[in-house]
């Protein structure tokens, strides 16, 4: 090997590793060591009812915790920082709707920061509003959306605001978002306190996971997390 080929190799060996748009697919995945089970296909005692203590009125078949239109959004009993999320959904075939209107729900991080859920699988919707987007702010790189009736993963690496020593936000949230192993979210900053139907008020420190009832019978399953440790 001539010495400009070895000095090649070990530089791409000294190269930091930079994160590809795909990953394996997720689907499916059991929870790593540490992983907080949120919702093992059978058990909806993590989660109560927004603005209520009710437990879970959802429906629960098939290892599946499906949307019950009419009832308030779901939101973990326990809040969260830093965090990696898993979580699955599926979409039923809405074909008389369009636009919003088919199939809507939405994954929120401190119960305020919407990833939307749609079916928007040739299905025009407007800026910022499709499956994946970050709702009101970013649309996702690419589409991931799979066909109605198919299941979709997120992997989600939420990093919290962080706050200076008089309480004020010096830092906004960042975001990282795998659709169907795809990256459609690298590292964006979330700019804005709340995008829509959010919990409202001062961004906190920690806060729930949020389900969305938007009126049509989602599916979500596997949906557990890991707290990441935060650092400064």
């Amino acid at each position: 090997m001539k010495i400009r080929d070895m000095l090649a190799v070990a530089l791409f060996a000294l190269a930091p590793v930079v994160a590809t748009a795909h990953q394996k697919s997720t689907l499916m995945a059991k929870p790593p060591k540490g992983a907080i089970v949120l919702f093992d296909g059978k058990d909806a005692s993590k989660w109560h009812h927004r603005d209520s203590n009710d437990e879970c009125k959802w429906d629960i078949a098939d290892g599946c915790l499906i949307v019950k239109p009419g009832q308030p959004d779901l939101v973990t009993k326990e809040e969260f920082g830093d965090y990696k999320l898993h979580i699955e959904f599926w979409l039923p075939l809405l074909a008389n709707e369009k636009s919003q209107g088919r199939c809507n729900s939405g994954v929120y991080q401190h119960g305020r920061y919407e990833i939307q859920v749609l079916d928007s699988y040739n299905n025009p919707t407007y800026k910022f509003g499709g499956c994946g987007a970050i709702y009101g702010q970013k649309d996702p790189d690419k589409d991931a959306i799979k066909p109605p009736e198919q299941w979709n993963t997120y992997d989600i690496t939420f990093r919290a605001p962080r706050f200076g020593p008089d309480g004020k936000v010096k830092e906004f949230p960042r975001i990282t978002v795998f659709h169907n192993s795809i990256k459609i979210h690298d590292n964006v900053e979330i700019k804005v306190s709340n995008t829509a139907s959010g919990l409202g008020g001062e961004q906190p420190a920690t806060g729930p996971i949020l389900l969305q009832d938007h009126g049509a019978p989602v599916r979500y399953r596997n949906i557990w997390i890991v707290p990441i440790k935060a650092k400064a």
